[in-house]
């Protein structure tokens, strides 16, 4: 699978479990980036490009993006491994 097919299915995935559209954004010169911005009227998700590399990464990326999309609001770390260790 190529990096672009990636990419769509972890948008695909985090859209479905969300339940919202976001605009996905792979960041090529930060590769461990991770942010979520909720204020545009559609939700940016960045990841760097090192979760097209390494799939525990990508999974943990879109966890916390997943949460954050659902909760409305930025996740604080200690909220999100309490999350992680429910799933």
């Amino acid at each position: 699978m190529d990096d672009k097919e990636f990419a769509d299915r972890m948008k695909e995935k985090i859209e479905t479990t969300a339940d919202t559209s976001i605009d996905l954004v792979i960041d090529s010169e930060d590769k461990r980036r991770l942010e979520v911005d909720l204020s545009p009227t559609t939700p940016k998700v960045i990841f760097g490009s090192d979760a097209l590399v390494y799939s525990g990464l990508a999974r943990m990326f879109s966890q916390y993006a997943i949460l954050c999309l659902k909760e409305r609001r930025m996740v604080e770390q200690e909220e999100f491994l309490l999350f992680m260790r429910r799933n």
